[in-house]
């Protein structure tokens, strides 16, 4: 009786170890690599247009950034001079393009420093920086695709 009381315990852990040592530990996802769009996805009839003009339901955004969103006129696209000017971050994603995305690394403790993008459309290219650096003064040079900071340790 003994072994029997011992088997219908050790048995169904036994049967968990081995069912939950397959299972992959919750870790960070590698993006890195060469990315194409999805053309022909079922959502584009409703979403290839993008977002509504003025529509920042749930977006955290301030003052500032709401004024902005309400100065856009969409008809300056059609302007000469802004017909080159990127995309914003909502569109540049959606056309032919090639992304590449990357990551740079201390060569010392292999920290992560930074990820880098690059998109082929504009030659457009972002770093965001991973090791917690502070955002430049709002007078520094900016490029269209911004300046991303985060840290990768508390993946804020």
């Amino acid at each position: 009786m003994c072994i029997a009381n011992r088997a219908r315990t050790v048995v169904p852990l036994l049967l968990a170890i081995v069912l939950f040592a397959g299972i992959p530990a919750f870790a960070q996802v590698d993006f890195t690599g060469m990315w194409a769009p999805r053309v022909g996805d079922e959502d584009n009839p409703e979403r290839i247009p993008g977002p509504s003009l003025v529509e920042f339901l749930g977006i955290p955004i301030n003052d500032y950034a709401r004024q902005w969103g309400l100065a856009y006129r969409p008809g300056r696209l059609s302007l000469p001079e802004h017909q080159c000017q990127v995309h914003v971050v909502e569109y540049i994603h959606r056309g032919p393009l090639q992304v590449r995305m990357w990551e740079e690394r201390d060569p010392v403790t292999h920290q992560l420093i930074a990820i880098h993008e690059y998109i082929s459309t504009y030659e457009q290219k972002r770093t965001i920086w991973m090791d917690g650096r502070p955002h430049p003064s709002e007078y520094a040079p900016h490029t269209w695709m911004g300046f991303s900071t985060t840290s990768s340790s508390t993946g804020t």
